[in-house]
């Protein structure tokens, strides 16, 4: 029994790390408009993937800094501590150009970790952020039950402004899953078009030797909301065929994604086919009869 806890808390721990690239490596359409009520139905689709992808790096933040060995040797230096302490840290091999400063509860939990970017710098992964967001932990992120609370101040990725609440919650209970949520999300765009979000997905390990990560396959669930404040115009996605990411394959290479496009009394169903397992960037927008293949940047 020791020996098979032991292996999940390794393969939990290794999860919590490959799962970066999956977030950070999510497409996102950037399609031109086809015309009418199919062109305004592609161009909210792309709004979403990438307000989702926006989110997405607000999991990778955490997921890096969680992951940063210093914080974890503070926690472990005032286990037991009966006063609180602040400390300053710094970004995991200096990934992030970020200040951060880890707030700890008598030696234990929660803990509140702020990641400031001030007026903005870009990052070793080439992003330009601005602006803090301040994660409260119920734990390690590699324990299973933990819940991670973002709350952001003035933070934009890309020009892109986020607000409400981002949750991470490890739900590991057989194979290592982690599940997302943002609440009373709103997204600020570089032309200030103004969206409203939320959406929820779990990001679940689904094969693989737990011996060798190069090997392991993912599959994602879940879907989103997203409002344009300015038009009224509504889409709503979902996962209807698990999404597939290889470790081995930059892009998600397989599965659907649904979406019905509303405004008024309009309403445009379409799917989002990312394909057959193919390592490849490229995804299928089918509208009605009409398609569209499309490259996807990333």
């Amino acid at each position: 029994m020791k020996t098979k806890t032991t292996i999940l808390k390794i393969t939990t721990a290794l999860f919590v790390m490959a799962i970066v690239s999956i977030t950070s490596c999510k497409k996102d359409s950037n399609s031109s408009p086809s015309g009418g009520n199919n062109g305004a139905a592609q161009n909210m689709s792309a709004s979403g993937a990438t307000s989702d992808g926006a989110y997405d790096d607000v999991f990778n933040v955490a997921v890096e800094s969680g992951n940063d060995q210093s914080i974890d040797a503070i926690i472990s230096r005032n286990s037991g501590v009966t006063t609180n302490g602040v400390h300053t840290v710094t970004g995991i091999n200096g990934f992030y150009c970020a200040t951060e400063t880890l707030a700890t509860t008598a030696g234990t939990f929660p803990d509140t970790l702020t990641v400031d970017f001030g007026a903005g710098c870009t990052s070793a992964d080439g992003i330009l952020r601005s602006g803090s967001i301040t994660y409260y932990f119920s734990g390690k992120l590699s324990t299973p039950g933990t819940t991670i609370t973002a709350k952001f101040n003035n933070y934009a990725v890309a020009g892109y402004q986020l607000g409400g609440t981002y949750t991470i919650r490890n739900t590991t209970t057989g194979a290592p899953s982690l599940t997302t949520a943002v609440t009373d999300g709103t997204i600020t765009t570089p032309a200030d078009s103004s969206y409203s979000f939320s959406g929820s997905k779990t990001v679940t390990l689904a094969s693989g030797s737990l011996t060798d990560i190069s090997t392991w396959v993912f599959n994602i669930s879940g879907g989103y909301t997203i409002t344009n404040n300015n038009t009224s115009e509504n889409l709503t996605a979902s996962v209807t065929t698990p999404l597939e990411k290889k470790i081995a394959c930059k892009f998600i290479d397989a599965g659907v994604l649904a979406f019905v496009y509303t405004k008024g009394s309009l309403t445009v169903d379409g799917t989002l086919n990312y394909g057959d397992g193919t390592c490849d960037n490229s995804a299928v927008i089918s509208i009605g009869t009409a398609t569209k293949t499309i490259t996807l940047p990333w």
